[in-house]
């Protein structure tokens, strides 16, 4: 009986689970070889689609829960601005406007750099001020619709600022400017002068309120002819170009070159000085930058002078002077001023005063016997009126004529021969008539030219 079992063949193996599945899989892949049949393949695509609906099922749930905790986003960030208060609100509408794109920027006053770089920069700004009461109200409508075309029409920026708030000085930057202490007050500022007021009434257009503003951005080349312009015009500045001229030829030189960039340079003022009577007293480090002049070669002198931001003492301002008179060299040497690089230390602040006359030898005229004085001019008569030259009809009237004359004997005589005259004839009498009428008309003739006399 043993030896029967060990010449048996044990098939239990064939009964394992290892053997079983290998059959299912058989059948199962046999079956996808055949392709199975009608109901077997649509209840295939029955379970895909069943499939595919859990699946969309589940992402649309995924959805409706990043749709809420998106609600609850805003929810906090909606607590958050209601606690914060003003502040953000600012902030929000300064990041919403910005990311609108309507030119309009909100400027902070703590942001000292920033201020120093609108205010002092050179850039055009128009700002309008705002303070606690006006902060939440809605900008005028000339600002929001043509900040942009005020911006790419004549390059200037729109802000707004809190004129009345305290900067890091301690004063404000309406006190600061001496203007008016509530609103409304609107300002540009430009080229690194003094701001100034712009009135926003009766203007409708974008190119009104370009009109008011195209005065305060002309870039001007300023004149030192009297002391008090020195300090305005120059050394407050941070950055000053002077031009030193003895001629106009020499000024009118450097300022062609000047002219052309100058627009580019807002930020730094140009002025130009006649040191033929003005003399500019500066430091011996900067003196030994000047370029010397060969022979007759003589050109104006181009000085910069950088204010310095860590002042101390005397120590205000940095220069050094042009060394070639071309334009490239003079754009360079601009730049080079404005970024501070290759100064030298003034440690005497820059000033100037009027250089001292020689006086001149005056000769004495030679001694001249003084002339005599002019005679007097006779003083006119005072007309008299209607004068009877001949006579004076008064003294007529007051001589009394005698009623009654002797005749004397030659007139007795004269009669007689006149009566022998007139028994003589008619020819005599004729004779006669005529030597009277002839002693009449001279005698007439001699009291008219009395009369005339």
């Amino acid at each position: 009986m043993s030896a029967k079992k060990k010449n048996s063949v044990d098939l239990d193996y064939l009964n394992s689970d290892k053997v079983k599945k290998g059959k299912e899989g058989l059948l199962e892949q046999a079956k996808e070889w055949k392709g199975g049949n009608h109901s077997e393949r649509k209840e295939a695509q029955q379970k895909q689609q069943r499939d595919r609906s859990e699946k969309l099922k589940k992402r649309g749930g995924d959805r409706d829960q990043e749709k809420v905790s998106a609600k609850k986003q805003m929810g906090a960030i909606s607590a958050i601005v209601f606690m914060s208060g003003a502040g953000l609100c600012g902030f929000v509408s300064t990041i919403y406007s910005a990311f609108k794109g309507n030119g309009i920027t909100f400027l902070d006053v703590r942001n000292t750099e920033n201020l120093k770089t609108v205010l002092f920069g050179g850039q055009p700004w128009l700002i309008y001020c705002v303070n606690n009461q006006t902060q939440h109200q809605k900008l005028p409508s000339i600002l929001e619709e043509n900040a942009q075309s005020l911006w790419s029409n004549i390059g200037v920026q729109v802000g707004v600022l809190g004129c009345w708030d305290e900067t890091d000085s301690g004063r404000s930057v309406a006190k600061r400017f001496k203007m008016k202490l509530s609103p409304p007050l609107q300002f540009v500022v430009a080229n690194g002068n003094t701001p100034r007021k712009l009135d926003l009434v009766g203007l409708n257009k974008a190119e009104d309120i370009e009109k008011k503003i195209k005065p305060a951005l002309k870039v001007e080349i300023g004149r030192i002819d009297t002391l008090k312009k020195w300090p305005s015009l120059c050394t407050s500045r941070r950055t000053c170009i002077v031009v030193g001229h003895k001629q106009v030829a020499q000024k009118d030189t450097a300022l062609n070159l000047i002219r052309p960039i100058i627009e580019n340079h807002r930020g730094t003022k140009f002025v130009t000085v006649d040191t033929s009577f003005w003399q500019l007293k500066l430091d011996e480090e900067v003196l030994k930058t000047r370029p010397g002049k060969e022979g007759s070669q003589k050109t104006a002198d181009v000085l910069c002078l950088a204010r310095r931001d860590d002042a101390k003492g005397n120590t205000t301002h940095s220069g050094t002077f042009l060394q070639q008179l071309t334009a490239s060299g003079m754009s360079a040497f601009v730049k080079a001023c404005e970024s501070r690089s290759s100064l030298a230390a003034i440690n005497v602040p820059p000033r100037i005063q009027a250089r001292p006359t020689k006086a001149k030898k005056v000769t004495p005229p030679k001694h001249r016997d003084p002339t005599p004085p002019p005679p007097r001019p006779r003083p006119r008569e005072p007309p008299r009126g209607n004068v009877d030259r001949v006579g004076s009809r008064a003294a007529l009237e007051t001589e009394e004529e005698a009623l009654f004359e002797a005749v004397e004997e030659e007139e007795e005589e004269a009669q007689g021969e006149d009566e022998e005259h007139a028994e003589g004839g008619d020819s005599s009498e004729s004779d006669d008539e005529d030597g009277a009428s002839e002693e009449s008309t001279e005698e007439d003739a001699d009291e008219e030219s009395t009369v005339e006399l």
